[in-house]
C-alpha cells in the first residue's frame, strides 16, 4: 500500500550498512534511556504514540503533528541517585513550507551524570602483611600518582559526564509524516578521556493506518551508523537500531476520556544474544508495552513494561501545563523514579 512505502524507504536504508561492520556493543547506551515521563511511564512504547514534545527523540516525525509549540524538561534519579539523567524538548511549527505540509523543527538534550567516581588509574597501596586488602587500622595506606591516603574516603574522585543533542526537522508527506534528527554526541568521561561523535536518526509516522485511531511508527536510529571517536585515538561504532511501533486508541467523548494502548519493538544487530529479550544470531529485540487512561481530558494513569521491567506513571493538565510522573522497577537496583513538565504555548 501506498502508506507503506514510506516505512520500506527506511528500512532500505539497513541494506546499505556492511553486515562485517566493526562495532561496539552498547556503545553510546546513555541514548537509549529516552525522555519524558509520559513516554517512560507507558514502557517506552511512544515511538507510534508520539504525542508531545519527546518525540524529538521517539520518532522525529512525530513533531509535524503536534500543531503548536511545546517545551519538556524531565529530571530522573536512578539506581538510589547513583546516576542522574536530565533531557530537555523544544518543538515548534514554522512556515519554511506551505501549510499543507505542517513542517515543524525541534531540539534535544540528553544529559548523564555520574558523580563521585573514584579514579583507580595510578591507584596502589602499602601492603606490608601481604594479604591484598589495605589495613588503615595497621598502618598500610593508599598511593595515587605519588599521594598518600589514609583511607578510601580521602581519595580524589571525579564525573563522568555524557551528552546528547539533537536537531530535528519533520513534515507531511503523500505517505505520511516523516522527519529526521541530527545528533551531536560528546563524553566526558574520569581520567582525562573524552568522545566525540555525529549520528542521523530517521522516523516515519502515520495516523489512522488501516483503521481510524491506529497509528503505525518507525524510527531507524543511527541510520548511517555512528562513530565515537575517543581522546585515546581509539573509535567505537554503533549500528543502527529499528524501532517499530504501534499505538491504538479509543475514545469516549460522554466521558472525556480515552484508552491508549502502545507496542515497540527495538531491532538491534550488534550480537547482543541473551543482553536482549529475543534474540537469533546476530540479531535481537527488546519489547516494550504501554498504556494510558484519561479521565475528563485532565487526569492520565499509564502503566507498561519495559523491556521486561514494570513501570507506572500518572498526569496532570492544567490549562497550558502538564506534570507527568514515572515509575521504574528493577529486580536487582533502587527503583527509578521520574518528572516532567510540559507546557504548550
Amino acid at each position: 500500500m501506498r502508506y507503506i512505502a514510506g516505512a520500506l524507504c527506511v528500512l532500505m536504508v539497513l541494506v546499505v550498512i556492511p553486515r562485517d561492520a566493526l562495532s561496539t556493543k552498547y556503545a553510546g547506551a546513555f541514548m537509549d534511556v529516552g525522555g519524558g515521563a509520559r513516554a517512560l511511564g507507558m514502557g517506552g512504547a511512544f515511538v507510534a504514540v508520539a504525542g508531545d514534545a519527546s518525540t524529538v527523540y521517539w520518532n522525529p516525525a512525530g513533531m509535524s503533528d503536534l500543531g503548536r509549540r511545546q517545551a519538556l524538561a524531565m529530571h530522573s534519579e536512578r539506581f538510589g541517585g547513583m546516576v542522574d539523567f536530565n533531557f530537555g524538548a523544544y518543538v515548534q511549527p514554522t512556515g519554511l513550507l506551505p501549510a499543507e505540509r505542517k513542517a515543524a523543527f525541534g531540539f534535544a538534550l540528553l544529559h548523564l551524570g555520574i558523580e563521585d567516581i573514584i579514579v583507580t588509574d595510578h591507584l596502589g597501596f602499602m601492603d606490608l602483611d601481604g594479604d591484598g586488602v589495605p589495613d588503615f587500622d595497621q598502618g598500610e595506606y593508599l598511593t595515587f600518582n605519588g599521594q598518600r591516603f589514609e583511607d578510601f574516603a580521602s581519595l580524589p574522585r571525579e564525573s563522568d559526564n555524557s551528552f546528547a543533542l539533537l536537531s530535528a526537522f519533520a513534515m507531511d508527506s503523500q505517505f505520511g509524516l516523516v522527519g529526521g534528527a541530527l545528533k551531536l554526541i560528546y563524553v566526558d568521561a574520569i581520567a582525562g578521556y573524552s568522545s566525540t561523535g555525529i549520528g542521523i536518526d530517521l522516523g516515519y509516522l502515520r495516523r489512522d493506518a488501516f483503521v481510524e485511531r491506529l497509528d503505525l511508527g518507525v524510527k531507524l536510529q543511527d541510520a548511517t551508523g555512528t562513530y565515537l571517536s575517543w581522546s585515546t585515538g581509539r573509535n567505537e561504532f554503533i549500528l543502527p537500531v529499528l524501532k517499530l511501533g504501534a499505538a491504538y486508541e479509543v475514545v469516549s467523548s460522554k466521558l472525556k476520556g480515552s484508552l491508549l494502548l502502545a507496542f515497540d519493538a527495538d531491532l538491534y544487530f550488534e550480537n547482543r544474544q541473551t543482553a536482549s529479550q529475543l534474540w537469533q544470531g546476530r540479531t535481537s529485540a527488546d519489547l516494550h508495552f504501554g498504556g494510558e487512561l484519561v479521565f475528563q481530558d485532565r487526569v492520565m494513569v499509564r502503566g507498561g513494561i519495559d523491556a521486561g521491567n514494570p513501570t507506572a506513571g500518572a498526569g496532570l493538565r492544567i490549562g497550558f501545563l502538564g506534570f507527568d510522573y514515572a515509575y521504574l522497577h528493577h529486580d536487582d537496583f533502587e527503583a527509578t523514579h521520574r518528572v516532567s513538565a510540559l507546557a504548550n504555548f
